[in-house]
């Protein structure tokens, strides 16, 4: 015979210690907080290929295609014409404002490389189209196809003195509008395609060009993210981060009585989460399905918060991402290793840096309510889940 106890309020054994998570939402009591530019750059191989010029902000795409027939070799007809077009897979367009939608075509006569496109110089483009064409106002999930006619006559003599092995293509848009297209990366990035016939008098074959870049990019010309200190301002497009300082309050952390922890207490308590809730005040872009990426840095040294500065990356220990759709008016961020750094006292509390992890990618942008002038409902706030040291 085996015999045995139990615990009178677990009979089933599956909680010896009473002690469970606890979860509390607490105000945040705010030390400093201010917006400055990030230091992203353009890889080449982002996944969306950005065109427009919006906001102060320009950016130009550009395409190189190879394996062209060789000029004087072939010719277009004039009738094929509608069949001359590079094709693109657009994924996001700015808010509708009307159409036709003003696009102008060049073609680079420039050496480039897709990781510095920085260095490409206005003095290359040589303009070959001005167009007006019509832009769906809703974008499919999935992408919706956009056909810009290519003149026949720069197909045919598509060499420049700089580029005889290829030909690149780059698109700016018209004032107030901006476009996001699936680049090459995706596999269903731009594609030239026209109808030709090589130039042999016993031949009235026709051949077909259907290809994809060799390499795609985008530049992004713009002025650098200023420093706001009474604003919270993330964005993408024109890389902006956040900073912000808050006190490490000790009496969020109780234990299963309610009593207040000791610091030996706080050491050894388990933060199973912790998440920052902040307050969206203007959000343009990150609605229905769209989820934006966000993390979460810890400072390892003090800044002097009297004077706003950009902060490097090397000043930073980096946090784990957070991916979400934006929900009402709010959204999170998780932080929870950094909680448990401060609650542990491993680490000294010197404030967080939240950047976008799209930056350059899109034209993503959020701006939370800054505590200065934030309504007492939205100031931030800190959402906490721990579990009490047993013993």
């Amino acid at each position: 015979m085996m015999a045995g106890c139990i615990k009178k309020g677990n009979p089933t054994g599956n909680n010896w210690s009473d002690v469970r998570p606890i979860t509390v939402t607490e105000p945040l009591d705010m030390i400093a907080g201010y917006s400055f530019a990030g230091s992203a750059e353009i890889t080449g191989t982002e996944s969306s290929l950005l065109c427009g010029n919006y906001d102060g902000i320009e950016s130009v795409a550009f395409m190189r295609f190879t394996g062209l027939p060789n000029p004087g070799t072939f010719h277009i007809p004039t009738a094929y014409q509608d069949s001359t077009f590079l094709s693109l897979t657009l994924t996001r367009r700015s808010t509708p404002q009307g159409n036709p939608i003003n696009l102008t075509i060049y073609k680079l006569n420039q050496a480039w490389a897709a990781d510095s496109t920085d260095l490409i110089q206005d003095a290359n483009l040589i303009e070959i189209s001005n167009i007006e064409m019509t832009i769906p106002d809703s974008i499919s999930t999935m992408g919706t196809e956009i056909k810009i006619p290519i003149p026949i006559d720069e197909i045919e003599t598509w060499q420049t003195p700089s580029d005889s092995l290829g030909m690149t293509l780059a698109i700016r848009t018209m004032s107030g509008f901006w476009m996001e297209a699936m680049s090459l990366e995706t596999g269903r990035g731009p594609q030239l395609n026209f109808l030709y016939r090589l130039d042999e008098a016993t031949n009235t074959d026709d051949s077909r060009y259907e290809q994809r870049p060799t390499r795609d990019s985008y530049r992004v010309d713009s002025d650098e993210a200023p420093l706001l200190t009474n604003r919270w301002i993330v964005g993408n497009i024109n890389p902006s981060r956040i900073y912000m300082d808050f006190a490490i309050d000790n009496s969020w952390f109780k234990d299963m009585r309610g009593n207040a922890m000791d610091s030996l207490s706080r050491k050894r308590t388990t933060i199973n989460q912790a998440r920052l809730i902040l307050y969206v005040k203007d959000n343009p872009y990150y609605t229905g399905s769209r989820t934006y990426k966000l993390r979460a840095d810890r400072m390892d040294d003090s800044l002097d918060i009297t004077q706003p500065v950009e902060i490097e990356d090397s000043r930073l220990a980096t946090g784990i991402p957070t991916e979400q759709l934006v929900r009402g008016d709010s959204l999170v961020v998780d932080i929870t290793p950094i909680i448990q750094a401060y609650s542990s006292g491993d680490k000294i509390p010197y404030g967080i840096v939240i950047r976008s992890l799209q930056e350059m990618i899109n034209y993503g942008k959020i701006e939370f309510w800054h505590f200065e002038d934030a309504p007492a409902n939205k100031r931030p706030k800190l959402r906490l889940t721990y579990t009490p040291p047993f013993l």
